[in-house]
């Protein structure tokens, strides 16, 4: 069974990552047409609408126990201070910065992961896994960006970095205690109200612009993906991976949505690749294979 657990948790994770390398285009057609803090608000919306559809028709259970702040501390991680983070992290730098910045979160992670949960990747998982982000920071800086790189911007850029490091390990460390579903539903109302309150003191002026956008089937069809898809089916994926893999094979996956953006990008928007990018999609993807294919030894 264990075993079972393992190979669904490795393409539950896989899943997650190109679902999340999707949400770069719909996010992008969503923020045509509202802020950034209003498309994260109806997103979360969405995601509490369909996450509690789903608890009613599968009459699931939430356990509230002595432990709940728990599962709030690790829901501020992630959503609440990462999207604040990574979201004015980007705007006080540019695009291939912030690509940078984000792209060493497995590296980080398969750090905390040995002084946190005691996991410890062997050598070669962390040439692999430094193959895979290298893939990353080429692909990125293949790529043409403007805007300046402000130190404000560096320091928020760091805090999503760690943000999403400690989403990572704290869902992986009380995964004995709640549910994958338990995890992922905490999450979304944390998100929910977090970013419905912060979206009306940004449209204090005019409430109902949270929902007018709505009216446009394109900004709809945009945040139905967000909400359904990337915050609930995404992270329900992710956090039944953290529970039966260990930090440093789940969070490797997340430099897939590098290349899932890429190929998106080819697709739809009819976007060039490049030999470098090429290049840097063969690295990611054996960076990441190598990583999967080794074992992490629990001390």
């Amino acid at each position: 069974m264990k075993n079972k657990n393992t190979v669904f948790a490795t393409f539950a994770a896989l899943f997650a990552q190109m679902i999340f390398g999707l949400s770069f285009m719909f996010t992008g057609i969503a923020l045509k047409n509202a802020s950034p803090m209003t498309v994260i608000a109806d997103r979360y919306i969405v995601a509490f609408l369909g996450l509690s559809i789903v608890m009613l028709a599968s009459k699931t259970k939430i356990r509230i126990g002595k432990n709940i702040w728990k599962l709030v501390l690790m829901s501020l991680f992630q959503p609440l201070l990462y999207f604040i983070f990574e979201t004015y992290g980007i705007q006080l730098t540019n695009s291939s910065f912030s690509g940078v910045m984000i792209s060493i979160i497995p590296v980080v992670s398969m750090i905390f992961g040995i002084f946190i949960l005691n996991e410890r990747p062997t050598i070669l998982q962390y040439i692999f896994a430094l193959l895979s982000v290298t893939g990353v920071i080429i692909a990125v800086l293949s790529g043409k960006s403007e805007g300046i790189v402000t130190t404000l911007g560096v320091v928020l850029l760091i805090g999503a970095v760690f943000s999403s490091v400690a989403y990572n390990v704290s869902s992986r460390k009380i995964s004995s205690e709640f549910s994958t579903f338990e995890r992922t539903y905490a999450m979304t109302i944390i998100g929910m109200v977090s970013f419905l309150l912060i979206s009306l003191v940004e449209n204090l002026n005019n409430p109902a612009a949270i929902f007018t956008s709505f009216a446009k089937p394109t900004y709809t069809v945009a945040i139905l993906y967000l909400g359904i898809f990337s915050s609930v089916i995404a992270f329900l994926c992710l956090n039944f991976a953290n529970t039966h893999l260990p930090v440093a094979k789940t969070t490797i996956f997340s430099n897939i949505t590098t290349v899932v953006s890429v190929i998106a990008g080819t697709v739809f928007l009819g976007e060039n690749i490049t030999n470098q990018v090429l290049v840097a999609i063969i690295m990611i993807i054996v960076g990441v294979v190598g990583v999967q294919i080794l074992n992490v030894k629990r001390q």
